[in-house]
């Protein structure tokens, strides 16, 4: 007896198997191309002349600037070359208008110095 209930509770607890649902299919949307208006194509080409313009002008403008740049480099690097010959030029005179300059040129051609007959000579 006691196998004849658990028999019947195993019927109870199998699983019947479900019949699956059928799967629907969908029709793939039908597509159909729509023609351009005469706007439409006059916007696309006006747009498209516009970027091609614009490409242009920013290629241009980049030339020109590496051409302002080049220019301006160049005149940095001449600045700064008359600027070093400034210098060396100014610490050459100070070098001939020095005292002991002065005071070897007079020993030599044997001129003496006076107080008197001093000027001090400034730029």
């Amino acid at each position: 007896m006691r196998e004849e209930s658990t028999a019947r509770n195993l019927n109870d607890y199998q699983v019947t198997e479900q019949p699956e649902p059928e799967k629907v299919v969908q029709a793939a949307p039908q597509t159909h191309s729509v023609s351009l208006s005469k706007f439409e194509t006059v916007s696309i080409v006006g747009l498209a002349l516009l970027t091609l313009a614009l490409m242009v002008v920013l290629v241009s403008t980049k030339v020109s600037m590496t051409s302002s740049q080049n220019k301006l480099d160049s005149l940095t690097t001449q600045i700064s070359k008359t600027n070093t010959s400034n210098i060396n030029l100014r610490q050459e005179i100070s070098e001939l208008t020095s005292f002991d300059r002065f005071s070897s040129f007079a020993k030599e051609h044997n001129l003496k110095m006076s107080d008197n007959n001093v000027r001090n000579i400034s730029k």
